[in-house]
């Protein structure tokens, strides 16, 4: 059994959908070309008319819709509006089965798309179409991989650059290609493959609220639980098909496969009564609407569950008129079921000659698509696609890194120049000092007046980020700005407590911390908070190489612990531990506010604050480990790499 409700998806997420209607009048379709005259723009005109078009799900008027798109395309000549064109020409020969006229439009759109700025969403609609028309010209491998391709350039949209109704559009399309490439592995019985895609497709219906869709997908993973036997599952989950389409109005056409899919499963668990009833409810809605192919569909079906009750004669007939339907709509997968159909009949009715001939007919067919290669070939195109995504995120990766490496050799560039403009006042002043005798004081002295420029130099970088915080008005990048200012602040301390010290051997920490966490507690303002800050700092000298990451590391776990812990809190207390045990340098910084978020991870965080973390706790050979809960949060440094003095 084959269901064409996978590519019905294509109009409800591409199209926004108005009505459910699926009849428009001549007089409606010259009414609706004749209003176009207020329409703005031509482009506008053809994003119109495609879109009812496809509103009303192609059928035989909406062509003339589609023409005045085209004339309109032609007298602009707009790449961009020929791909819409030609894509929605594609769509209504698809739908009305004139599958070689369907492909040769959608050629020309793809061709047209290439030629404008990049729509992967269309690009990817486009490739989907596409694969439904090798799909029913029987090239499975070729529509799978067609497929394939069309889910590939939908993942490169940057949905941050989507509006709110394209950021719909992507999502549903999303949906229709999972649930696409359930289709093609569940008609190749592979259903492990399968199941997935038809889950996540689900799930992607309701979280955009789309019944209809919902019920179409549940509809298929019946199929699909028939053939794997799960029969009285597969029933349940049709019977809740059916009630979603109807809730969310579904077109007659997409009802009418679940009532013949609820036939099948009914058949299969073996209330034939209610599987008849199931069948003729389903071909009065197709006859109904004139769908061909839901007729042929419906037909072979009712014609095994006559060859079942062995009403022989009801089968022939039935399975005859599908077998011409098949043939008249070139339908490969109807053609199958219709032989396999006859077979049965005519070898009830003693017909053994007819029952051979459409019994060989039947393996004929089959063995177009289901043989060996084309499985195997399937198997390579799942695999290459795997590949070809994992490429893919590895050279996103590299150009990342990259642009990483570009920005670290930009600062290292930065602190070259400073660093040599130091040295020229170094020069420039050893001038100036030549009543200095010995060779050491005048060393002390000029090292000093390097860790003053180096302070200088760093208030000034401050100074410019205080302007610039002023003139900005953005409350992100402000923010941002903000944090900037503290980590200069941070290093700039060292530089004052280096030139303040007699020896110049290295930073007191007690008065370095202590300095520290008051500015931070200054510049968030907690005045009308109660923060306590207390500190237990062993009276230790480090060194610079170890003081300037350790300095960093503070002012980012203070200024956490200042911005998140106490939002919706009028008090709180902050500790900070510095010692040495057992040849490590232990820093613990704790708080009790609210804790962590669950699930955090600092090796995840894409937080600037937590990669500076991760990179100064790396420079200092530490482990780090994190403790959170909604009492507060502990986290601990054991340091290996340091240098007291």
């Amino acid at each position: 059994m084959k269901l064409n409700t996978f590519f019905i998806f294509f109009c409800f997420f591409t199209i926004s959908v108005i009505s459910q209607n699926e009849i428009v009048s001549s007089k409606q379709v010259d009414s609706i070309i004749k209003s176009l005259d207020t329409v703005p723009s031509d482009f506008k005109k053809v994003t119109l008319l495609t879109g009812l078009s496809g509103r009303y799900r192609y059928i035989k008027n909406t062509e003339a819709l589609l023409d005045e798109a085209l004339k309109i395309s032609e007298a602009n000549q707009n790449n961009a509006m020929f791909a819409r064109t030609y894509y929605s020409k594609g769509n209504y020969f698809y739908y009305n089965t004139q599958l070689d006229s369907s492909l040769y439009y959608l050629n020309k759109a793809k061709e047209a798309i290439n030629k404008t700025e990049p729509d992967y969403l269309l690009k990817s609609s486009i490739l989907n179409t596409i694969g439904g028309v090798y799909k029913k010209k029987g090239n499975v491998p070729k529509a799978i991989s067609t497929l394939l391709l069309s889910k590939t350039i939908l993942e490169k949209t940057d949905t941050l650059q989507l509006s709110e109704k394209e950021k719909y559009k992507f999502k549903g399309q999303s949906l229709v290609l999972n649930n696409s490439l359930a289709n093609f592995y569940n008609q190749m019985e592979d259903f492990e493959t399968a199941l997935p895609y038809y889950d996540e497709a689900y799930l992607n219906a309701l979280k955009l609220n789309s019944k209809t869709n919902a019920g179409a997908i549940l509809t298929n993973k019946g199929d699909l639980l028939l053939k794997k036997g799960d029969y009285q599952e597969a029933l349940t989950i049709l019977k809740r098909a059916k009630k979603l389409k109807i809730e969310g109005k579904a077109p007659i056409r997409s009802i009418a496969n679940t009532d013949l899919t609820i036939g099948i499963a009914n058949f299969k668990n073996g209330l034939l009564n209610k599987s008849l009833s199931s069948f003729n409810q389903a071909l009065k809605s197709f006859e109904e609407i004139e769908n061909t192919s839901g007729i042929a569909n419906v037909l072979f079906e009712r014609g095994k569950l006559y060859n079942k009750t062995k009403e022989f004669e009801k089968a022939k007939t039935d399975c005859e008129k599908a077998k011409k339907l098949s043939y008249k709509l070139n339908d490969l997968e109807y053609q199958i079921s219709s032989c396999q159909c006859l077979f049965e009949a005519y070898k009830g009715l003693g017909n053994y000659k007819k029952s051979l001939e459409n019994y060989e007919l039947y393996l004929e067919s089959k063995d177009s698509i289901f043989n060996e290669k084309n499985i195997k070939k399937l198997t390579q195109l799942q695999m290459q696609y795997e590949f070809d995504k994992k490429q893919e995120q590895q050279k996103l990766i590299a150009q990342k890194k990259e642009q990483q490496r570009k920005l670290y050799q930009i600062f290292a560039i930065a602190i070259l120049v400073i660093a040599l403009l130091l040295v020229f006042f170094m020069l420039k002043n050893r001038n100036k000092n030549k009543q200095i005798s010995k060779a050491l004081e005048e060393k002390e002295v000029l090292l000093k007046e390097i860790h003053h420029r180096v302070k200088n130099n760093l208030q000034v970088v401050s100074s410019l980020l205080s302007l610039q915080q002023r003139q900005t008005k953005d409350s992100t990048a402000n923010q941002a700005l903000q944090e900037g200012r503290n980590r200069v602040k941070a290093m700039a301390l060292i530089h004052q407590n280096l030139y303040q010290d007699e020896n110049l051997v290295g930073v007191d920490t007690q008065q370095y911390i202590t300095k520290l966490v008051n500015n931070l507690v200054s510049t968030y303002k907690t005045d009308s908070k109660s923060i306590q800050i207390n500190t237990n700092i062993q009276p230790i000298k480090l060194d610079v190489d170890t003081i300037i990451p350790l300095g960093l590391i503070i002012n980012e776990l203070i200024s956490n612990s200042l911005k998140y812990a106490f939002l919706n809190r009028d008090s709180g207390e902050i500790s900070i531990n510095l010692n040495i045990v057992n040849s490590f340098l232990n820093l613990t910084v704790k708080d009790n506010g609210e804790g962590l978020p669950k699930g955090f991870s600092i090796e995840n965080s894409e937080s600037l604050g937590y990669k500076l973390i991760r990179s100064f706790s790396q420079k200092l050979a530490a482990n780090f480990n994190i403790e959170s809960s909604e009492n507060g949060t502990a986290i601990n440094l054991k340091i290996k790499k340091f240098k007291a003095v």
